[in-house]
């Protein structure tokens, strides 16, 4: 973890605790989240389409950190298929998408390395220089190395090519990390200013078990994990978070190994018992979204003093952590209740959560929590404007972008030159 990391999360933590929420792909707000959706302007994911909202739309929904990213045109809603950068194609059923169409699951050996690489947005949203006073995220620019090969092979072929052809699922593997790299590396040499926080997103597991067995990912992915994150240090000293859905327990160890600073795990997969993995993690290591924020705030709301014991204990089991939504936000009641979380969260201090990790459920302390958090009132989303910078695209064939230096204090709509 960086130095400036350590001083700014010790001045905070000494205090409170961090909340994120409409930042990324993993804590952003859907569209259909939010009253006035036809006002959404600017896109953070192409697939979810969660929105890039502005530091001051996410800060007041209870954030400590604003985003930076990559960001596109909203999709036209009334089309149930499209086809993504990559040449997948989705199908979106009741709000969800699905890949149905995978560019590569019928390709040779020697055909894979030479299957074009991706465009990525032209378009950048930076931090707003105004509101220094949050945390800087980076919204990842791209999905990761598995989450790649599921979607442009087809997920069962590429566990197939696993046993039974590895030359392909290496050949795909290193095609992907590739572009991973290159997209982080676009994202980062563009913005004005190091981001405070680096979200790396690979779905490494379903519910009951891992995609791969331990044996093969140790010896595919892991490797080339480790590579990636070494070149991306290499490139910043920005702590990193890393992010898995699934059951992964059993390489919680191996993800660790690669000196990641924050983890977003999926608590309600098997095995995964937040206390039993939290005892696992060095002492450093920052939980991000270890506890169901929707509930936390259905509870306040609620006033189920109950349920709001035992995840207040979680809460405090869970520290050092960011208390955040446990995936992007497509419900206007899921909204609802995140926000009530977060305020709840937000309103244990130090001492409190000390307390209620040493000694248990304090009712003092909870009900005081769950006051501060009714008191406060929901905000609708303003849609402010955000700093973009639009990226040069070069006149040669694959037409990357090539980023230049912009000044920190960029006028909202900046070209980079």
């Amino acid at each position: 973890m960086t130095g400036v990391w350590r001083r700014r999360w010790g001045e905070i933590a000494a205090q409170r605790m961090l909340a994120d929420i409409g930042t990324t792909s993993l804590t952003g707000l859907r569209p259909s989240a939010i009253s006035n959706p036809e006002m959404v302007r600017d896109i953070a994911h192409s697939v979810y389409q969660t929105v890039a909202l502005s530091a001051a739309d996410a800060s007041s929904l209870g954030s400590d950190f604003q985003r930076v990213g990559f960001v596109d045109k909203p999709r036209d809603s009334a089309n149930e298929e499209f086809i993504d950068s990559y040449g997948v194609g989705w199908l979106v059923i009741d709000g969800f998408p699905a890949p149905f169409h995978h560019p590569l699951q019928d390709s040779e050996w020697g055909q894979i390395p030479q299957y074009p690489k991706p465009l990525v947005p032209a378009r950048l949203q930076f931090a707003d220089p105004a509101r220094d006073d949050l945390l800087t995220v980076l919204d990842p620019p791209c999905p990761g190395l598995l989450d790649t090969c599921f979607m442009l092979r087809n997920a069962w072929q590429f566990m197939d090519d696993l046993t039974s052809d590895w030359r392909k699922a290496s050949a795909l593997l290193d095609w992907a990390m590739e572009v991973v790299e290159k997209s982080y590396q676009t994202c980062l040499s563009a913005l004005p200013v190091e981001p405070d926080l680096i979200v790396y997103g690979d779905d490494l597991g379903f519910q009951s078990g891992m995609y791969l067995s331990d044996v093969d990912f140790r010896n595919f992915l892991l490797p080339r994990m480790q590579t990636l994150f070494a070149r991306l240090r290499h490139r910043t000293s920005a702590p990193i978070c890393l992010h898995s859905c699934g059951a992964v327990r059993s390489i919680v160890g191996d993800l660790t190994s690669l000196d990641i600073d924050m983890l977003n795990l999926d608590f309600y997969a098997k095995g995964m018992i937040m206390g039993e993995v939290r005892k696992q993690l060095p002492a450093e290591v920052i939980l991000h979204a270890p506890v169901n924020l929707a509930a936390v705030g259905r509870a306040v709301v609620e006033g189920n003093k109950a349920t709001l014991a035992l995840l207040a204990t979680e809460i405090a089991a869970a520290m050092p952590a960011i208390a955040a939504p446990i995936d992007n936000i497509a419900t206007a009641e899921d909204l609802f209740c995140s926000y009530y979380g977060i305020a709840f969260a937000r309103a244990l201090d130090a001492g409190d959560l000390a307390m209620l990790r040493d000694v248990g459920p304090v009712r003092s302390i909870i009900e005081k929590a769950q006051d501060l958090a009714l008191k406060s009132e929901m905000p609708s989303v303003a849609h402010g404007e955000i700093p973009i910078a639009v990226l040069e695209q070069s006149s040669t064939a694959d037409a990357r972008p090539r980023p230049r230096s912009t000044p920190v204090q960029a006028p909202m709509e900046a070209r980079l030159h």
